[in-house]
């Protein structure tokens, strides 16, 4: 499985290409640096607001979100709501119609529609797998960072970071923008910017709560959960060769 990022590019990717359109308006923001050139290293004051972003993070017993991700592509725009649902490694998470769990040993693909159901073994060493949690540090490898200012949006003051990737970083993002709750130290929303179109999609965070108790059958991933006699057709892949 992919990472969140490449889920939700693929499924909002398409062939058409329309030149590219600025996603931030720099009027708004308070102060910035002048350049948009990759920096050569991850910046200082950057550096800091991310490790403070990593604390408040790993203090958080639970997360519940609902969030807003939006394709833009010039005057095309699509927008699909979402909800996610984190405990430890565990995880709960629907959009585009298909909800995903994990209970960090096994992951099961839901399609409501159509009532079927698919569980494979979770193998988070793999790069190629998913985990919900890496929308919260997608910036601790692979990518160089900076800070590109303050903006204020509905009250609250967020800072702006840029991400470019490495190298040898395989994401098919040519930049990465971070919107961090100064007050709070946690990711309001994230762009990302298409290497080789004028796609720029983002996840907005629309309400978070946080260290609420959550039943670990939320997170449950049997077929019982999803039985015969109801309609489903449950297909578990983890015993087959």
């Amino acid at each position: 499985m992919k990472s969140l990022f490449a889920v939700l590019f693929a499924a909002s990717l398409s062939t058409e290409e329309i030149p590219s359109s600025t996603s931030y308006n720099d009027s708004e923001v308070i102060s910035s640096v002048t350049t948009a050139n990759p920096p050569a290293q991850k910046d200082q004051q950057a550096t800091n607001i991310l490790n403070a972003v990593t604390t408040t993070t790993k203090s958080r017993k639970t997360i519940a979100l609902n969030f807003t991700f939006t394709v833009k592509n010039g005057d095309m725009k699509e927008v699909q709501k979402g909800d996610l649902k984190i405990k430890d490694n565990k995880y709960w998470y629907s959009i585009f119609g298909t909800t995903k769990i994990s209970d960090g040993k096994s992951i099961a693909e839901v399609i409501t529609e159509d009532k079927e159901v698919s569980i494979s073994s979770a193998n988070f060493n793999d790069p190629d797998e998913f985990s919900p949690q890496e929308m919260f540090t997608i910036y601790e490898k692979g990518y160089k960072y900076r800070h590109m200012g303050q903006k204020s949006d509905n009250g609250l003051t967020l800072d702006l970071i840029d991400l470019y990737p490495d190298a040898d970083n395989t994401q098919p993002y040519r930049r990465v923008t971070l919107f961090v709750n100064a007050a709070t130290n946690e990711i309001k929303k994230i762009e990302l910017f298409h290497k080789t179109s004028a796609k720029v999609f983002s996840v907005t965070v629309d309400k978070a709560v946080y260290d609420t108790e959550m039943d670990d059958s939320t997170f449950e991933c049997e077929c019982e959960r999803w039985p015969e006699d109801k309609g489903w057709d449950c297909d578990d892949q983890r015993n087959s060769k």
